[in-house]
């Protein structure tokens, strides 16, 4: 048998997007039979040369364990999700616990397991808090506590309630203390309204699309940018990662604090992908694993439990890189990191092969965790299913395995091979606050965050001078940042050792120190004079948080720092938008200042200074005060030279865009300059008449047409519109009849049937971008219709996204229309086959069979398996197709039908007709796709007409080959050709009885 796993974002527990299940075989390693035994399973683990894996704990010691954290004495807390997948029956409590393992002889194996709270429903994470712990369960954040002594919590106290609860795999987790001192917590992917329970009259909060943080002394809490999944970790230096099912590693660059003070800045992201992510990702399971879609086999789908590896037991060579679990290829992957501007980007370790990986498919990686003795440590749920049956192809929903391994789970330890190092438990509960402060130097970030953590806790201001100290002199950069955000914990942080750690050899320091003087600027004018020296910092991360400090600062003192910091490295996206993010008051100032820099002189329309320009100036305009407009455009149309620079085409760009997705236009505005309008209008003319020439002139780059053709959209010039139609309508590139189509969208009823009369011969993508300019206004909209309603237009050319867009038109009359017009009718001959095909649907199918007839009929255009040709769109992922849909597509193929995969006729002058799907296109040829995979380039030289047949390339009339029984033998073998070699999984039962190892030691349950 194999895995089985899904796409979609299932596990709030990331870990579970998939549905994985027992394998019996798997390639490059040994066939065996899952489950095994705790002690058989390390025979099996493949780990990176150099190191070995150590069984830590397992069942009865641990059942289902999620996730961990130690304390500070070594305690190992383990949070055990029983209730997974479907949570307590209807009168049950839930089965839930945190447990307390604790190591007494040192020998790395925790022989003690105590529960410390019980009955919890769907617990996700822990994190030690003054001798208790915070935990996120079914909704709340929660702090328990043991107040009598007897090991267990009778302290229960809620503090925040409200997190997203509508699946168990989908919820906030991960509480993680932070270097600022507040505990830091993952979405779950499905957001919530949080209530502050500590302080009730407080607005609830929203965290849609957001991670959340609080302190956990005072209450205070925030929305923060993120969202991630199930995974929450941070490197040395405070830089926060989660992770995402597809996405493995994510680095939190942009908060949302500074996004808020802009709100005329729009960001198509706050976090990047450091690693690969999606169909870019590849993971090498040394199990069978099988994805629920089968698009997505050998690729992440399941990543959670992301962590920055900061421990120092193995070896520098590790140290910083990230590791992330994949259970559905029962693997553990790792991640090399290094700089790229103000994030990361990384590489895999090793190409072709896993950090750790077994061919025992019960393995279920789901989290990973640094240690006292700098060993990182991996949670095994060690189940044959680790997926909500919500999120399983139907034919699966109805398993009996769901809870297989109920009553098994393993922690592991990594380490050095043959390392035998002692292992003391560390005390630090009893240590003293001075001792805590020679802890924040430790190698080791576990001994430093938790003696950070501790010292927060203990608010001992007699370590004050101890912290200064060691900020002034620790040789450690660690240290010194610990000591920074320690004193800044306790109130005891002075202007002026953060005006000395501005100065600090290390980057890091002083990027960190930035944060911690933004607070304060407004004491300070020395330190505000500090930070804006930093603008020329040679390191792009202190410039980047020097940007955001100073971007929240009124006055004009700032603007040329920023435009300073912005043209510093124009190429890094996360620059420009830190600089972007400054007060709406100081994005004109900033635009004149950028346009006048000597940096701009001779860059050319696609250079990064100048899309920086474009960006600044779409703020301007978005923030449509008069005065700001009108003082940029005295410098746009200054120029009497034939070829304005691209720098003015560009602002002048974005100026109008900016304008115009707030409501108007870009004229309409000018006329209300006082004055100055009639002068400017004039010259705005003489600009857009020099894009009209650009734009039409082929001998000219394609980069330059393309922005004089972008401008044109909002010249709103009779001349422009003839211009834009002739690029659309002729021999030019994909990229610039696509432009030309976008710019006539604003043109409204005058290029309609224009845009009408040469959608037939433009090739899909094109057609796609006429189609989204014709909805815009409600008159061409109108004329859509009415060429659908008369057959102009095939009523497949409208996808559910157009047809939407037109029954939710914000125009009444098209809204009626469109109610009329778009049913999607089917042909009277089409509907009485599928009326007497409808009996296939009630056939015991045979998919050996359905195979062959896929193979007869359909493999000359289709792939499944091994058998057939990619031409036609793969249906192979039929997990969400019903047999009924199935049916549908098979008997009636026009119904719906991809705008990729349109039937094309392209006539040659020579007099050839040809027939197929456009699958690529070049300014100078394109290639049509035919059936039996062949391939036909043609040159557009040579092409005298080019129309879409506006229907599929398969031909209707498949009854005529199939009967009802060989029809339901077809839909069988799509609906089940994977499970043709091997049983669906769940159908065998392996031996559950097999004897189990007590592991560890005994269960105190006491």
């Amino acid at each position: 048998m194999a895995q089985i796993g899904g796409i979609r974002r299932g596990w709030g527990l990331a870990w579970c997007p998939v549905l994985a299940i027992a394998c019996a075989a798997s390639s490059g390693a040994a066939d065996i039979q899952s489950p095994l035994d705790p002690q058989e399973t390390l025979q099996h683990f493949r780990v990176e040369p150099g190191l070995a894996i150590e069984l830590v704990a397992c069942e009865p010691a641990v059942i289902d364990p999620i996730a961990i954290r130690f304390d500070e004495d070594g305690r190992l807390w383990v949070v055990e999700m029983r209730d997974y997948p479907h949570g307590p029956k209807s009168g049950e409590q839930p089965l839930s616990k945190v447990r307390i393992l604790t190591d007494e002889d040192g020998d790395g194996r925790y022989e003690t397991s105590r529960v410390f709270a019980e009955h919890l429903l769907f617990p996700t994470g822990v994190q030690p808090w003054k001798g208790g712990a915070i935990v996120t369960l079914a909704g709340q954040v929660v702090y328990l506590k043991d107040t009598d002594g007897d090991g267990r919590a009778d302290e229960q106290e809620v503090w925040f309630r409200g997190f997203a609860t509508e699946n168990p795999q989908l919820r906030a987790n991960h509480p993680r203390f932070g270097f600022d001192n507040r505990i830091y917590i993952a979405n779950g992917l499905r957001g919530g309204m949080i209530e502050n329970v500590r302080h009730g009259d407080r607005k609830p909060l929203s965290i849609s699309g957001m991670d959340f943080c609080f302190d956990a002394r005072s209450g205070d809490c925030l929305a923060v940018s993120g969202n991630g999944q199930f995974g929450l970790s941070f490197d040395d230096f405070g830089n926060r990662f989660v992770c995402n099912n597809r996405e493995p590693v994510d680095h939190i660059v942009l908060e949302n604090r500074y996004l808020a003070r802009n709100p005329f800045l729009a960001v198509p992201a706050v976090l990047a992908n450091v690693a690969p992510a999606g169909e870019q990702s590849h993971v090498y399971p040394l199990t069978r694993a099988w994805t629920t879609s089968n698009l997505h086999a050998g690729q992440f789908t399941a990543a959670c439990g992301v962590e920055i590896y900061r421990g120092d037991a193995l070896g520098d060579a590790y140290r910083g890189n990230a590791f992330v679990c994949e259970p559905t290829g029962s693997l553990v992957h790792r991640e090399v990191l290094a700089d790229r501007g103000v994030s990361f980007v990384s590489r895999r370790a090793r190409e072709g092969e896993e950090f750790l990986a077994t061919p025992d498919d019960w393995f279920r990686p789901v989290n990973l965790e640094c240690g006292p003795d700098g060993a990182l440590y991996v949670v095994d749920m060690y189940r044959a299913v680790i997926e909500h049956p919500q999120f399983m192809p139907s034919e699966l929903q109805q398993r009996p395995d769901l809870r297989w391994g109920d009553d098994r789970g393993r922690i592991y330890r990594i380490v050095p091979a043959g390392c035998k190092r002692p292992r003391p438990r560390p005390h630090l509960s009893t240590a003293s606050s001075r001792e805590l402060v020679e802890m924040l130097r430790h190698k080791n970030a576990w001994w430093r965050e938790t003696a950070a953590r501790l010292l927060f806790e203990r608010q001992d201001l007699g370590v004050r001078q101890d912290l200064e100290k060691l900020v002034a002199d620790a040789s450690e950069p660690n240290a010194r940042l610990h000591g920074l955000w320690t004193l800044a914990g306790l109130g005891s942080l002075s202007t002026e050792v953060v005006q000395a750690a501005l100065s600090d050899a290390h980057a890091r320091v002083r990027e960190q120190t930035v944060a911690l003087a933004e607070m304060r600027l407004d004491q300070s004018l020395d330190l505000r004079q500090q930070v804006v020296a930093l603008a020329a910092d040679p390191d792009a991360r202190v410039r980047f948080r020097a940007a955001l400090c100073l971007g929240g600062l009124p006055g004009d003192a700032v603007v040329q720092p920023l435009v300073a910091i912005a043209l510093a490295q124009p190429d890094d996206e996360w620059t420009r938008r830190a600089v972007l993010t400054a007060l709406p008051d100081q994005a004109a100032p900033m635009l004149v200042a950028t346009l006048q820099s000597r940096r701009l002189q001779g860059r050319r329309i696609n250079s990064p200074e100048l899309l920086f320009v474009r960006e600044l100036a779409t703020v301007v305009g978005s923030h449509r005060e008069i005065r700001e407009i009108q003082r940029v455009l005295s410098i746009i149309c200054r120029s009497t030279d034939p070829a304005p620079a691209a720098s003015s085409q560009a602002a002048l760009l974005g100026l109008a865009h900016g304008i115009e997705r707030r409501g108007g236009t870009l004229r309409e505005l000018v006329e209300q300059i006082p004055a100055d309008a009639a002068m400017l209008a004039a010259q705005l003319d003489v600009l857009f008449d020099r894009a009209i020439a650009v734009a039409a002139d082929e001998a000219l780059e394609e980069s330059v047409r393309s922005e004089s053709i972008d401008l044109l959209k909002y010249a709103r010039l009779p001349r422009a519109d003839d211009v834009l139609i002739r690029i659309l309508s002729g021999n030019e590139s994909q990229p610039l009849r696509l432009a030309a189509a976008v710019s006539l969208s604003s043109y409204g009823e005058q290029t309609g049937e224009s845009l009408l009369a040469g959608f037939p011969a433009q090739t899909p993508a094109v057609r796609r971008a006429v189609l989204d300019a014709l909805v815009v206004h409600a008159k061409t909209a109108s004329m859509l219709l009415d060429a659908l309603e008369s057959g102009r237009i095939a009523r497949v050319e409208i996808d559910t996204t157009r047809e939407n867009r037109l029954l939710h038109h914000a125009d009444a009359a098209v809204r009626a229309q469109a109610e009329k017009v778009l049913v999607r009718s089917v042909p009277a001959e089409r509907k009485t086959v599928l009326a007497e095909y409808q009996a296939a649907l009630a056939l015991d199918g045979d998919p050996r069979a359905g195979k062959e007839l896929f193979r007869k009929h359909c493999a000359t255009c289709h792939h499944i398996g091994d058998v057939g040709v990619d031409v036609a769109p793969d249906i192979s992922d039929s997990r969400v197709k019903t047999s009924q849909q199935l049916l549908t597509d098979i008997l009636n193929p026009n119904q719906a039908i991809d705008n990729n995969y349109i039937s094309y006729t392209v006539a040659t002058h020579d007099g050839n007709v040809y027939t197929g799907i456009i699958g690529a296109e070049t300014a100078s040829s394109i290639t049509l796709r035919q059936p039996e995979n062949k391939s036909l380039n043609l040159l557009r030289a040579d092409i005298d007409a080019i129309r879409s047949n506006g229907v599929s390339l398969m031909p209707e009339g498949f009854e005529k080959y199939l009967s009802c029984q060989e029809t339901a033998d077809l839909i069988s073998f799509v609906k089940n050709w994977r499970y043709l070699d091997r049983p669906i999984p769940g159908a065998s039962t392996p031996d559950l009885k097999k004897s189990r190892s007590d592991g560890v030691g005994k269960q105190v349950t006491r």
